[in-house]
């Protein structure tokens, strides 16, 4: 007898330690929808909450479940009754644990979603106002290369990069990036005020201006067209000493430059660069080394 009273007994501790939990479980539900309310108080959370039909049914299980785990704890009678209102009571808490899990992470997609559209608007700004630096630089560009220019190898390095950055902004597209437009504005922008700052310097003292003949036959030497250039200098003089110097000194380098690259073995066209070298010397020699090559330069020795 003593022995089966143990036994039942032993089998009714877990039912009543349940049951003492039940009052224990409905505190942690009502704690739980109390995080729940507390998340909807904010109004950006309410319309997001307002908007998702299965957030609202799931609050309305999770509400009636508590209601269920009150009822029955309210009207127990046996230690069994308590038990299922603490289940009722946990099944509560863990629905209303979920919701506020799927809140906050439909809060953090909308907040995505939001800053998402807020870097395009911000990128779309920013293109509008790269574009429009562009295009004022662009014709800041075309018209510095409109002016007249010297001939002089840093003013004609300098025109082409101008002429190269006005033609990367030609090409790009509608749908030019950010990066692109600051590419191609950085660019306008560093070769039209180098070139600005040259065309701006005063002439240097008895400078005269260069004859068309002459800028072109620069051009042609930077182009490394030597034979194009040796014949617009086919009659060197131009008017005066220094543009003369400098035609001098051009068809030279132009000769030599074509004796190396037919493997110098034509003297007679050493002998002719030669002999502008020495015109050059007499009219005052070479003033800048840029653009030559040493052995040329060896000549003036």
């Amino acid at each position: 007898m003593n022995l089966l009273r143990f036994f039942l007994l032993a089998l009714a501790f877990p039912v009543a330690a349940t049951a003492q939990d039940a009052a224990s479980a409905i505190a942690a539900a009502e704690a739980a929808k109390g995080r729940v309310e507390s998340l909807l108080t904010d109004p950006h959370m309410a319309r997001l909450f307002a908007a998702a039909p299965l957030l609202r049914k799931a609050r309305q299980q999770a509400d009636a479940k508590l209601a269920l785990a009150h009822d029955t704890l309210a009207l127990a009678r046996t230690p069994w009754d308590r038990a299922a209102a603490r289940e009722h009571a946990v099944a509560a808490r863990l629905a209303y644990e979920r919701l506020e899990a799927e809140l906050r992470h439909r809060w953090e997609q909308a907040q995505a979603r939001a800053a998402e559209a807020d870097e395009r608007q911000r990128e779309a700004a920013e293109v509008q106002v790269l574009r429009a630096e562009a295009r004022t630089l662009a014709a800041q560009a075309e018209e510095l290369l409109r002016r007249p220019a010297p001939s002089t190898a840093e003013v004609l390095e300098t025109r082409g990069a101008v002429g190269r950055a006005l033609k990367a902004y030609q090409q790009l597209g509608p749908e030019a990036s950010a990066d692109a437009l600051r590419l191609v504005r950085d660019m306008l922008a560093q070769s039209t005020r180098s070139l600005e700052r040259l065309l701006a310097a005063p002439p240097a003292p008895d400078a005269h201006p260069a004859p068309e003949k002459l800028q072109r036959a620069v051009a042609a030497f930077l182009a490394g067209d030597f034979q194009r250039t040796v014949e617009l200098l086919a009659i060197p003089e131009m008017g005066s000493a220094e543009a003369t110097r400098i035609a001098y000194l051009l068809r030279g380098a132009a000769r030599f430059s074509l004796w190396v690259d037919t493997g110098e073995k034509d003297q007679n066209l050493y002998q002719q660069a030669l002999s502008d070298v020495r015109q050059c010397q007499a009219l005052g020699g070479v003033r800048s080394t840029k653009g030559f090559s040493p052995r040329f330069l060896a000549l003036f020795q």
